[in-house]
This record gives C-alpha cells, structure tokens and sequence, in this order.
C-alpha cells in the first residue's frame, strides 16, 4: 500500500516559492539576511543567496584574481619552509632554502596585508570566518 503524500508536510517545504520552476530549497529564497560587508569594499551589503561573500560579481573576480597570484608566489614558499622546519631540517642547502623561504614567505605576507588595509579591504582573517560561517571546506 502507497502512502499518500501529506498536503500539509508539502506545503510546508514549499514556504513561499511558487509551485512552478523553483530550485532552491526552504531558506533559501531571497532576502531577510542580515547585511554583511563585502570584503572587497567593505560596504555593508543585503545577500540575495545565503552564501553571497562579496556585493557584486566584480568584487569577486578582483578578490580571487589577486588571492590566485598570490597564491602562486606563496605558496612553493609555504611549502619550503614547513619541509625544512624554517631551515632546521635537510642539507646543508635545503636549510639554506628553507630559511630563505621562510623569510621570503613572511616578508610577502606583511607586504601584501599592507597593501590589503591600505586599500580598505577586510583582513584575511575575517575573511577566512566569513568563508567558514558558510560552510566553506578547503579539505
């Protein structure tokens, strides 16, 4: 025997979207979400999706773009300097590298945090909460 589907419980599900072409689910519908800053311009923003970061897809683009070049330099620095301890660990050269790294590393990082709060832009690590309040898992 089939059971029949609850009027009630279905409409439930769906509050406030109409019956045709809907695709988000419960609480996902536009608006009634706390303005938040867009890291980019730090200007208080409404979201039109849950998990909206930035006020508008250029701010995006811009953010992304520069973490990605970045990212590009940093990164073979980040991971020099863990193998190596900061130079504590390896050869002869590779702790020579790993401390060159590790100081490289650390100076870009200042470097580009100024050139972030110069600009006005959030700090990493509001951005990185942000990012995790919405669900974000980098593994």
């Amino acid at each position: 025997m089939r059971k029949q589907p609850d009027p009630v419980h279905e409409a439930a599900l769906l509050q406030g979207c109409s019956q045709k072409g809907h695709n988000r689910m419960p609480g996902q519908q536009a608006g009634d979400w706390t303005p938040r800053p867009c890291p980019e311009c730090m200007r208080l923003f409404e979201p039109t999706v849950v998990n909206q970061l930035f006020c508008m897809p250029e701010h995006t683009t811009a953010w992304n773009n520069r973490a990605t070049k970045r990212g590009r330099v940093l990164t073979p620095l980040s991971i020099v300097a863990r193998v190596t301890r900061n130079g504590t660990r390896g050869t002869v050269e590779a702790r020579e590298a790993g401390r060159q790294a590790s100081s490289q590393h650390n100076a870009l990082i200042q470097r580009y945090r100024d050139e972030d709060r110069e600009a006005g832009r959030m700090e990493w690590p509001a951005f990185m909460i942000l990012r995790f309040k919405q669900g974000f898992d980098p593994l």
